[in-house]
Order: structure tokens, then C-alpha cells, then sequence
């Protein structure tokens, strides 16, 4: 019988995060680490350098001291090649399937013979002759072959493989339980924002925006003549409250929070003039490596009008304070949000 916890393994542009996590009711941390990865060896989600991103997760499940031979594994999937849409099928419960793959073909407008597709019907009472609510899933299969030809080759074998959007939304709703009204979940990584919008707790629609923490040290290395390690060293000592830096270095960093912030707004604009019943957003939740971002949060609360709060993805997790450095946790815990969500699912979850 199966009893060892899934090694959750989150890989991003600019890092491979894993996470172990044990427990039923009570969760408790075992093993947390990342490593970072050299730019361009995953792009958009899909592994342009194997051997680079196999030797980092070889080398960072030793450091780890997790023996990857006969564990299973959780993985999330990213990227324009993963595909995310909510649809309403009115369709008998043995026909739903069929009418879904119907559907899927029309929304993807792809060879569907290139494409994994699953579907989730949404909880929740439905009035008989009327449409179900369905969350519609497809991911390309060289993206999908090629992280599981992955975890093979380290000897593990696949126990999960998910969105990194529902990776984030399970680690979110673990944590802070079900948010009521529209609510957005907001994953700032280094290549994209990924945003997942929440109506009751209900999952209802997602987007991604091709802005994240990598595009703040590219204007700071154009525009004052650095490096790519000294404009990333610039943004994270401005976020951290560093006063001895270039006026220049705030003044891109909140040109950028502008334009980020211009587009998560058209997105939820775009939302709520495609919905009905659903009133203006609510809450806003951050997490991702660029969460912390200076002034980030401030410019969402001004321009939308609403709360914002970081993710701790460990907020309801037991963590050892003799093993893990409390002061590590709390900078580092948003970079974890996907793999924490990982985390938290059992073997053969479809859900």
C-alpha cells in the first residue's frame, strides 16, 4: 500500500521548487528547497534544455535527502501550451462526456489528437434542464510526455499531474478556506502573472498575463547598464526598503507596476462583462516570487479599490522551527505556492 507523501516538484523559468509535506488533518513540513535554473532552459513551460533542468532537480533532491527510487511524484503544468476554460453543457449525465469533448474541440481549436483533455464538473446543485458548469482542461502531449519522460529518468514514477493555476488555488483555499465574492489569486512568477479568479470559492476563470519578476531586471539591466545579477540584486534591495539605490531603480520598478496593473484590471473587466450575477471583485491575494515586489500590492489596493494581502502558503502547516528557519519561511514562502498545492493532494486526486 502506498503511504509515502507525493514530492511535489514545481518547475518555473527561473527555479525548481520541491516540497514534501505529510499528514492527515494536521499537515507538517518535511522537506522544502529550490533550485535556481540559468535563463532559457524552460521557457513558456516547456524544457528547451533537459539535461540542465534533470542535473537541478538531480542535484536538489540530494541536497534534500529525498531518494527519488520508487516515489512518486506531483508535477504541475504552465504555459500557452496548458489550456483552462470554464463552459455550461446541457447534457444528461451519461452523455456529458461526449458533449464535453465536443466542446473541447471547438474552444481549443486544435488537433485533438495533440492534446490531453480532461473536464471537472463544478460542485454545486444544478436545476434540472439546465447547463453544467464545467471546467474544460487540455494540455499539449510533448508537454505533458516530456516532464513524465522526466520524472522517469530519476527513477520516481508520475502520482499527479495538475495546472499549476489549480496547484495555486488548492494551496490558497487550504490556507484561507473559501474567500465569498469574487476574489483573485495572483501568481507572480518570473515570466508570467497567472491569474485565477474565485466567486464563493468556486473556480471560474483564469488568465495569463506575460509580465512577471523577470521583466523588472531586464528595463533595470537596459536602462542603467548592469548585468542580469546586478538589476536582479537592484530590484530585490528596492523591494526589500534599501533607500542608497538610483532614483532610476523605483521609477522603472513602478512603471512596471502600472502596466501590470493596467492589465490585471482589463482582465477583471473582461470577466465581469462576460458574467452575469457576479458583482466587482472583492480581495486580492498574492503569491509567486514577484509578490513581494516594491509597491506591487499598493498600486492593486489603489487602482481596484479592494485589500490586498500576500499568501503564506505554510500558514496552516506545522513546521519544525529546529529544522526550518522561521525568517526563511516568511521571504521565501510565496515562491512556494504551486509546489505547497501539489503538496496537498493524494495519489490519484481528479480534482
Amino acid at each position: 500500500m502506498f503511504s509515502r507523501p507525493l514530492v511535489a516538484i514545481d518547475i518555473g523559468s527561473s527555479s525548481i521548487k520541491v516540497v514534501e509535506i505529510s499528514g492527515g488533518n494536521q499537515k507538517k513540513l518535511r522537506k522544502m528547497g529550490l533550485e535556481l535554473l540559468p535563463p532559457g532552459a524552460v521557457v513558456d513551460g516547456l524544457m528547451q534544455d533537459h539535461a540542465i533542468v534533470e542535473g537541478a532537480l538531480r542535484n536538489l533532491l540530494k541536497r534534500l535527502k529525498i531518494r527519488p527510487q520508487g516515489r512518486r511524484a506531483a508535477i504541475a503544468l504552465s504555459g500557452s501550451a496548458v489550456l483552462i476554460k470554464r463552459i455550461d453543457v446541457l447534457a444528461k449525465d451519461n452523455e456529458l462526456a461526449e458533449q464535453v469533448y465536443y466542446e473541447a474541440e471547438q474552444q481549443f481549436q486544435a488537433d485533438m489528437s495533440e492534446i490531453y483533455v480532461d473536464f471537472f464538473p463544478v460542485e454545486g446543485a444544478v436545476e434540472v434542464g439546465k447547463p453544467q458548469p464545467v471546467l474544460l482542461v487540455g494540455a499539449k502531449r510533448d508537454m505533458v510526455e516530456q516532464y513524465i519522460a522526466l520524472i522517469r529518468k530519476l527513477g520516481m514514477r508520475t502520482g499527479v499531474v495538475e495546472c499549476a493555476a489549480f496547484s495555486t488555488v488548492n494551496m490558497f483555499e487550504y490556507n484561507y478556506g473559501s474567500v465569498q465574492g469574487l476574489s483573485a489569486v495572483i501568481k507572480i512568477g518570473a515570466s508570467v502573472t497567472q491569474v485565477s479568479l474565485l466567486f464563493n470559492g468556486d473556480y471560474v476563470y483564469a488568465r495569463e498575463i506575460p509580465i512577471g519578476g523577470d521583466e523588472y531586471s531586464r528595463r533595470l539591466k537596459e536602462a542603467l547598464n548592469v548585468d542580469r545579477d546586478n538589476a536582479e540584486s537592484l530590484k530585490v534591495s528596492s523591494s526589500q526598503g534599501e533607500e542608497n539605490l538610483p532614483a532610476e531603480v523605483n521609477k522603472i520598478i513602478g512603471e512596471i507596476n502600472e502596466q501590470l496593473v493596467a492589465d490585471l484590471q482589463g482582465t477583471i473587466d473582461y470577466f465581469l462583462q462576460e458574467s452575469q450575477g457576479i458583482g466587482a471583485i472583492t480581495s486580492v491575494f498574492l503569491t509567486g516570487g514577484g509578490a513581494r515586489i516594491l509597491g506591487l500590492d499598493a498600486a492593486i489596493a489603489a487602482t481596484l479599490h479592494v485589500p490586498v494581502q500576500i499568501i503564506n502558503p505554510f500558514q496552516r502547516i506545522n513546521i519544525d522551527s529546529k529544522i526550518f528557519k522561521m525568517e526563511n519561511i516568511l521571504i521565501q514562502g510565496p515562491l512556494y505556492g504551486v509546489a505547497v498545492g501539489l503538496s496537498l493532494r493524494s495519489l490519484g486526486d481528479h480534482s
